[in-house]
């Protein structure tokens, strides 16, 4: 039996994802009140979803790949329950909570689309964002998605031909953006949310994790490199629109440009002993907000609605923001300790493959 696989850094990434939606929620009144780079990056702050999706293909596929040269075969029954267990009790958990308290007469919901992950479907039939609370449930309906079929084909297919699946799902996705493009009018919402629009994001995920899994990534460039890195992506992020659909380009094409250095990041932060990312991915907090961020995904819109609804907030913007991310970090952080955990504690038992410290 391998090793524990762990990767340091990765709970780090995905705080600062989840962070960046937090934010970027928090932060609609400034998008409507200026016309500046900074209304910009914030409206482009959705990107960390991309980088969620991306981060979720390549841990996921790189664990099956790991079962599958460790055992001969892929789990199904164990990864079933492991995916129930990390995703369904939070997930169900949101579900219920706005459903007893959250609901507006004016947003009709269709609740049974919910409870099996058909919402992203359910919002693009009806072309329009439901209850806030649900909204951030779209991404993790691509995911369990996603997660339908591929532990079937991992096993299935033999290793060496793996990167003919991956690509071939990058190409249909491309191939299916055109599509969208060419027939359906109003289409933001099937380019931004339909599962197979955004599944060549996991897919560019299993190549990373299929390129580490044959040759071990190993980095080290000068910090320089990052910096400039990071300063070309801040300026991307000020000055072009990744959610602008309206070309053929824009809607099959263009999140690649953002696609590259969340690429990037993700392979040099974590394959790269720079000592600067060092100091993050040994940092306890980062640690422990990364531990906690599927909390912090879901639960901030509904802490912002909530807070929104107060009416001496809504003249007190400058107040709002850090509640909103006081609150949300708190809620995440005690949903963690009192309740995901217990699950979590059961996930452990159907692990072939431990992750971890």
């Amino acid at each position: 039996m391998p090793k524990k696989v762990y990767f340091k850094g990765l709970n780090a990434l995905r705080f600062i994802a989840a962070f960046a939606v937090l934010i970027f929620h928090s932060s609609q009144w400034y998008h409507y009140k200026f016309d500046t780079p900074f209304k910009m990056f914030l409206h482009n702050l959705p990107v960390a979803v991309d980088f969620f999706f991306i981060l979720s293909g390549f841990l996921i596929i790189y664990l099956l790949l790991v079962e599958k040269e460790a055992s001969g075969k892929i789990h199904l029954k164990d990864f079933y329950i492991r995916r129930f267990l990390r995703i369904f009790p939070l997930y169900y958990l949101i579900i219920l909570i706005s459903f007893l308290f959250l609901q507006k007469q004016q947003t009709p919901v269709a609740w049974d689309k919910f409870l099996y992950f058909w919402g992203n479907f359910e919002m693009i039939k009806q072309n329009a964002w439901t209850l806030a609370s649900l909204n951030p449930l779209w991404s993790i309906s691509i995911e369990e998605h996603f997660y339908l079929f591929i532990p079937f084909l991992v096993g299935l297919i033999p290793v060496k031909y793996l990167k003919y699946l991956f690509w071939t799902i990058i190409l249909f996705s491309i191939g299916y953006r055109f599509y969208i493009t060419k027939t359906v009018p109003n289409n933001w919402m099937h380019i931004y949310m339909h599962t197979l629009s955004q599944m060549d994001l996991l897919a560019i995920g299993g190549l990373l994790a299929l390129q580490h899994f044959n040759q071990p990534l190993k980095f080290h460039l000068p910090t320089f490199i990052y910096v400039l890195v990071g300063l070309g992506f801040i300026l991307l992020m000020t000055i072009v629109d990744s959610k602008d659909y309206t070309t053929l380009y824009n809607a099959t094409l263009k999140k690649y440009v953002f696609s590259i250095p969340l690429i990037f990041l993700l392979l040099f932060f974590i394959f790269d002993d720079n000592p600067v990312f060092s100091w993050v991915k040994q940092n306890h907090w980062f640690n422990y907000l990364g531990k906690i961020s599927y909390g912090i995904y879901l639960y901030n819109a509904m802490v912002i609605d909530l807070l929104a609804r107060l009416p001496w907030l809504q003249a007190h913007y400058w107040i709002k923001l850090p509640l909103d991310i006081i609150i949300t970090l708190a809620l995440a952080s005690l949903s963690f300790e009192l309740y995901e955990k217990q699950f979590l504690k059961l996930k452990n038992k159907f692990q072939i493959i431990k992750t971890g410290r």
